[in-house]
This record gives C-alpha cells, structure tokens and sequence, in this order.
C-alpha cells in the first residue's frame, strides 16, 4: 500500500502567482498567501471556487482561486504508442494471464469499493462535505415514534417538530435536455413513446371518462379562469399573502444521530410560526407536482448550494450554507404563493399552517389520497362555455415551445457570463486595483526621501492617491455579492422553471394528439359523434389550463426581470458613483498640493 508520504506527494499541475494577500485559516487546512508569491496548484477539484496548492516552503493548503493568477501551465506527457499488433498471429496462445494490479488499487483494499478518479481520490471522497448531516431525509415514521422516546424531547421548543411522519422522499430529479424533451412542436424530439407522460398523469383516463364518473366536484373547489385579450387567465388572488423563512436552527434526534436543519416559517394572513425540515419541503414538492398536472413547480435548492459566491469546504461555512439555503427556499416559498392556483391549495395551506403532529400526519395521508389529482385536477376547471380553435391551440403552444427553447439557451448564456464577470470582478480586477495602489504607494515612499517642504503634499497626496485604488478594488471584490450574484441567483430561478416545462408540454400534446385520434376514429366510423365531442370537450379543458398558466408565466417574467434588472442597475449605479466621489476627493488632494 501507498505509505502516507506517497499520499501526500501530489504531482504540480501548474504555477501561478498570488494577485493580493490571502491570510488563511490554517487550522481549516487553509494557506497563507502573499501578494506576488509563486505556488504551485497540485488540485483543481476540491470545490466552488478553492484549489490545493504549496508554496516554495512546502506549506501545502487550501487557496481560493480567484486569488490567483495562472503563470504556466505545462505541455501533458503522452505515454508512447502502442505496440502494434504483428501481422501474423502466433498459432499458440497462453490460455491464461496472470493478473497483474497494484494491490493498493483493488476496491478491498481501498476500502470503498469503487473507482478512483483521475487524480487518485476516490469518487465517495469528494462528497465528503455535502452537509447531507444537516438533512437526513431517510428516516420514516418509525424513526420518529422512537426518537421521541429516546432524545428526551430534544426537539420540543421546535412547533410541529420531527419528521411528522414522513417516509423516504421519492421525489426523482429529472434532467431535462432542452433539445430531447420539450414537445412536437417543432422544438423537440422524444426519444419515447409520446404518450407516456400524458398516461402516466392521468391525463388520458381524464379525456376518456375512466374512473371519473362518480367524482363529484364541489363548488367552493371550482377553480375559475378569466377571458383576457392574451387569452385565458387563472382568476387572480383576492388577497394576497407572504411567507418569511427564518431563523434556521440545527436540531438532533436518536441522541445525536440524526441531525437536521429546521427553519421556521410565518405566513402573514395568521401570524403563527411553524418548523419545517427540508424534507418537508420536500414532500411538499412532490405533492405540488403530482397534484397540478399543467403547472410548473420550480425545483427546490439542492443540498449543496449551487451558488459560487458560498463555499462548504470546511465547518468554517456551515452558517453561509445554511443561511443560503434559507434565502433559496424563501424565493421557492415566494414563488409558489404568489401562484393563483398553488396558494390557494389545501396541501400548501396544510404546509404553511398545521403545528400539530398528529394533524400534520392526518393531512399529509389526505393530501396524498387527494381525490383530484393528476388528470383528475382538470375536473376541477371551470373553463369559458365557447371551445377553442385547435389549430390556434397549437399555433400558440408551438410558439411558446420556441420561446421556451430560446430563453432556456440565454439564460445559460447569461449565467456563464455572470459568474465570469463576478470572478474577474473578486479577483482579477480587486488584484489590478490594489497593484496600482501599491504603485502609487511605492512612488509616494520614493518621494519622501525629499524632506523639502515644497515636495510633502505631493509625498502626501501620492500617498493617498495609493490608498485609494487599494479601496477600490477592495469594493470591486465587494460589489458581487451587492449585484451580480443576486441577478446570477433570480435568472437561475427561471433556468430551473424552464427545466421543468416539458413536462407541462407534453400532458398538453397528448391531449392533443388524442383528440385527434378520436376525430380520426370517428371518420372511420369507430367512435360516435356525441363521444368525440366529450373527449374535445375535455381536450379543450386542458388547453385552457396550459394556456392560463403559459400567461402567468409571461406576466411573472416581465414583472421579475423588470425587477431583478432595475435591482442590479441601481446596485452598479451606486457602485460606480462611489468610486467617482473617491477618485474626486483624491483629485482634490492635487489641487491642494
């Protein structure tokens, strides 16, 4: 086996140059790094933005990576061709060869089980850090009954603690390809059979009256759309409500076993606090989209926090992870009641309001038995009397489709673009700012030689002057977190609800290709006319739903981005006007001199 001086011994990868002065935590397992110091980098996938790297002393650590500037990068060492194989084949061939592999390479010996990467860690290793300790989100209702008994009541200054009886989320992430998913509207391409979503929802036992003739639909659950001149709208919220997610607090069960973040949530319409873990959210989520078949549900934050301005390499940013998980899921929370549709459901009133556990249990079994869910949600749709022009249907949806395709592509864009300039904006351009600074400073140390009289308000100003391009760049670094990442957070909310529409898309395109196969059907004689013009009928139902939703979406866009863009401008403004007003007061220096 490899002895702990052969582990150690990582090969250089490149050289780079230290742009300022990094004072690292060293007991973190950070490195200090001076202005104009060489290193040399030996890692590149420990995390978000971080790099391992050695000095000249052999100090090895941790360094941030925007703090560096790459000198040289070496040409790779390709190993020799291969042998070639002879032109004629011996006729006798061993039947056997022995196996010859390093024993400290084979899975026993590793310990894991597993591959190593191409750096020689193995791939468990890199989720070393991946806080799944905040969450533990495999516990059932068991788990809950004998943590009660064994923590003590740990966890009862928490409302509505524990799990509330929740089991394994079964919630599957999806990965979208915005050029294999979306629909037949000339968009996308389905490498499967085009029905299976639309089956899988619900949405064709809906059309074709299979197991919904004795649901009956109340009329305090009719959900009303408007007629608009953009065309059908969900009837706006009488009275419109707001969520604050806050104060997390890390809680333990089974004597420390366990642990879990839970945050406490207070919806404006009661006042009253309630605790919910991720995992509720969670269960939340996936009821949301089990429940509304033509409504996008945004996915939740991930358990690492995607977002680079926050690093979990070490302990030293466990409060940063939690509390940007915490903003990530008041946007989410936002979001969803601000939705006509979604905030007034019974299962996100149940999130938002219930404090007891047992209740919470109760509701949680009532909301996942809900009789209307699926394709069963469009029963409860009272739509306008006229039916729609199919044709214009789809002309609409094909254009949305297109949409959809072109603002998945920029925001993708848009967001590379972000996250270079907020680097270059921490690191390169901070490093520039605070290198002219020293220049100035060092001319102003060179001036002070000349002890005349006639020369110290220059010396002086000089000095200043130094200092003011060191705050410069000090804001440059600064300014990210005040614009860039907050824009880079709001357009990486929608890159998520655009990821999420295909499947929208697709229960809309199976309801229209089965109406037109019931219109084919029926001129071959195969299906009667009054049974045709249900399915249409119903067919238009979920249109209507998809079109109302497709306007929300429109009009939740114009009003977000109009927000998010006057937000940066502002932010850049007043950024650019205190560097002006710092350049002038330095200005007015040389006019004393």
């Amino acid at each position: 086996m490899m002895d702990a001086k052969d582990e150690d011994d990582l090969p250089v990868m490149f050289e780079a140059t230290a742009l300022y002065d990094f004072d690292g935590d060293t007991q973190n397992g950070e490195l200090n790094l001076a202005a104009g110091e060489t290193i040399y980098v030996l890692r590149q996938d420990i995390g978000e933005g971080w790099w391992e790297a050695k000095n000249s002393r052999g100090d090895q650590g941790l360094v941030p990576e925007s703090y560096l500037e790459v000198v040289s990068i070496p040409e790779p060492e390709f190993p020799p061709p291969p042998v070639p194989f002879p032109a004629t084949i011996p006729s006798t061939i061993p039947t056997a060869v022995p196996a010859t592999r390093p024993a400290d390479l084979t899975p026993a010996a590793n310990g894991w089980g597993g591959a190593y990467n191409q750096n020689g860690q193995h791939g468990a290793m890199q989720q070393q850090q991946s806080y799944d300790e905040w969450d533990e989100d495999w516990d059932d209702d068991e788990d809950d009954q004998s943590s009660n008994s064994t923590t003590g009541g740990a966890n009862q200054d928490l409302q509505g603690s524990g799990s509330f009886g929740l089991s394994v989320p079964k919630r599957e992430h999806k990965a979208h390809s915005p050029t294999s998913e979306m629909s037949k509207y000339g968009t996308i391409k389905s490498s499967f059979n085009r029905w299976s979503h639309f089956a899988k929802s619900g949405g064709e036992a809906f059309m074709m009256g299979q197991n919904t003739g004795n649901t009956r639909v109340a009329e305090s659950d009719l959900i009303r759309m408007i007629e608009t001149i953009e065309g059908p709208e969900w009837t706006p919220i009488q009275s419109q409500y707001t969520c604050e997610v806050a104060s997390p607090k890390k809680e333990s069960k089974m004597k420390g076993l366990k642990s879990f973040i839970a945050y406490q949530i207070t919806p404006s319409f009661n006042g009253i606090q309630v605790s919910r873990r991720y995992k509720h959210f969670d269960w939340l989520h996936e009821r949301l989209e089990e429940k509304f078949p033509c409504i996008p549900i945004p996915p939740l934050p991930d358990k690492a926090i995607s977002v680079p301005v926050f690093s979990s390499i070490t302990g030293r940013y466990e409060d940063d992870f939690v509390n940007e998980r915490m903003r990530q899921l008041q946007m989410w929370v936002d979001r969803m009641a601000r939705h006509p549709i979604v905030s007034q459901s019974d299962v996100f009133s149940h999130f938002l309001t219930c404090t007891d556990e047992k209740r919470w249990k109760a509701g949680k079994r009532k909301a996942e038995k809900d009789e209307f869910l699926g394709g069963k949600f469009f029963l409860l749709l009272q739509t306008p009397p006229h039916p729609l022009d199919l044709r214009e249907v789809e002309l609409k949806m094909e254009n949305f489709c297109k949409f959809v395709m072109s603002m998945m592509e920029s925001t993708k864009s848009f967001m590379n673009v972000l996250h270079e300039h907020a680097k270059k904006q921490s690191g390169g351009f901070k490093g520039q700012y605070h290198k002219i600074g020293t220049g100035f400073k060092q001319l102003a140390t060179s001036f002070n030689l000349d002890r005349g009289e006639y020369s110290q308000s220059l010396t002086a100003a000089m000095d200043y002057t130094g200092d003011t391009y060191k705050e410069i760049g000090d804001l440059y670094g600064e300014q990210p977190t005040n614009d860039t990442w907050p824009l880079f957070e709001s357009v990486g909310e929608y890159k998520g609800i655009l990821h999420v529409y295909p499947d929208v898309v697709k229960v809309h395109e199976g309801a229209i290709g089965k109406a037109k196969e019931c219109q084919k059907l029926q001129d071959e004689g195969k299906m009667t006319d009054k049974d045709v013009q249900e399915v249409m009928q119903k067919s238009d139902i979920i249109s209507y739903g998809t079109l109302a939703e497709m306007n929300h979406f429109q009009k939740e866009r114009v009003i977000d981005y109009k927000k998010m863009t006057k937000s940066y401008l502002q932010e850049q403004i007043k950024f650019f006007k205190t560097i002006t007003q710092k350049l002038e007061s330095t200005l007015a220096k040389f006019d004393e001199a």
